[in-house]
């Protein structure tokens, strides 16, 4: 979407964009803007030179130049190896406490300063996995790491993709202009469970998608193929949501597809495999980056949901569609590709109908992924009124 108009309806618009027509591009959830950064846990005050990172750039999608700038910006990663992992220390001393892991090539680190002793102080998501040596899950901590193992990277100068916990959608920068969105499921982490996992949770940070050839993740006891992994995090990959593959060869995504939109992972990206509106879906995402002509890796940020950041709801007179007759769900799209074409263009209704009678029983399409029920809005916004629902460590009780 590279129309000037663009970014006017963007900002007009609440729950879907459109460079005509209106209903062929729309973002199905919405992050209201926020000054909230992802170093809202940092008690380092950014200078000049910071402005346009990762971590100083405020999460909030209107900004699109804010957002390009800080998508090609470029990043210190630890130089080791892309499996393995160093800690992040306490102090300048190896001797003193880890406080957080840090991934090999793929994850940036905020350089804070650099000592003249050779270490350097930095910011990040520590990236622990179930057996890192430091057990401290999507902690963000303020360390040290020796100076010989960072270096700087540069970044793909035409796409770029952040993922936002608080909404689970995927948004695609291409050329400096959002493409498009995808509904995501990133990891859940249930305290409340017998057994806790809270390595489950997605390690928010900035990264990039470091390895392109793992073709399928595969789990043979449940049957799960998770198609066209992408790794940018040690053992963390975006892919296709998982399937189980029909008695005739077609894949039944049925019972992980209609929890996207919704953590559901365990700790990996899961991306929708039907195409939306705008023709992608994560088969064409995986070969565009694949074939992408600037061979730099693509930047892969995720946004955390913090207290206080509040996803928009949609005005009572934001279209809607669904098929009278007959039909069980309601989509964002009027030419939705679900439904037969006897029954296109679907007939509009608006938002503030979606609980009157006729309405209140229709399900969210799968393809189009529609913005959630008002009820469903509210109760994010309530929970992250008093919580981070991704600072697991809060919630998390370690075996003694």
């Amino acid at each position: 979407m590279r129309r000037k108009t663009a970014l006017i309806l963007f900002l007009t618009l609440l729950f879907f964009a459109a460079a005509a027509p209106a209903e062929d591009f729309r973002l199905g959830v919405e992050p209201e803007p926020s000054d909230i950064t992802p170093a809202y846990r940092s008690a380092f005050v950014p200078e000049e030179e910071h402005e346009h990172c990762y971590w100083c750039t405020p999460m909030d999608l209107t900004d699109e130049d804010a957002i390009w700038q800080m998508l090609m910006s470029p990043m210190t990663v630890a130089d080791i190896n892309m499996n393995k992992q160093t800690v992040v220390y306490a102090e300048p001393d190896e001797n003193s406490e880890g406080i957080g892991m840090l991934t090999g090539q793929s994850q940036g680190v905020h350089v804070l300063e650099t000592l003249d002793s050779g270490w350097t102080k930095v910011e990040t998501y520590s990236t622990s996995f179930y057996n890192s040596k430091v057990k401290n899950f999507n902690a963000f901590v303020t360390g040290y790491v020796p100076t010989k193992k960072l270096k700087t990277i540069q970044v793909n100068r035409n796409y770029g993709i952040i993922i936002d916990k608080l909404t689970q959608r995927l948004y695609l920068y291409k050329d400096g202009h959002l493409e498009t969105s995808m509904p995501v499921s990133t990891g859940k982490y249930n305290p409340d469970a017998k057994k806790q996992q809270p390595y489950n949770e997605t390690r928010s940070g900035e990264y990039v998608i470091i390895y392109t050839k793992t073709g399928a993740l595969t789990d043979e006891d449940s049957g799960m193929i998770c198609s066209y992994a992408l790794k940018f995090n040690a053992t963390d990959y975006i892919h296709e949501v998982p399937h189980k593959t029909n008695a005739d060869g077609t894949k039944n995504f049925r019972g992980f597809e209609e929890v996207l939109g919704s953590r559901a992972s365990h700790g990996c990206i899961r991306v929708q495999g039907k195409k939306n509106a705008d023709g992608y879906n994560m088969s064409v995402l995986a070969d565009l980056i694949k074939k992408r002509s600037d061979k730099n890796c693509i930047k892969l940020v995720i946004w955390e949901d913090y207290q206080g950041r509040q996803v928009k709801i949609p005005d009572d007179d934001t279209p809607l569609y669904y098929n009278p007759k007959g039909g069980t769900m309601y989509h964002a799209v009027a030419d939705c590709a679900s439904v037969k074409k006897k029954f296109l263009p679907l007939t509009a209704f608006t938002f503030g109908q979606l609980e009157e009678d006729g309405f209140s029983k229709l399900k969210m399409c799968p393809y189009c992924v529609p913005t959630p029920r008002k009820a469903v809005l509210e109760e994010i916004n309530q929970v992250h009124l008093t919580s981070s629902p991704g600072e697991v460590m809060s919630v998390y009780t370690p075996k003694k």
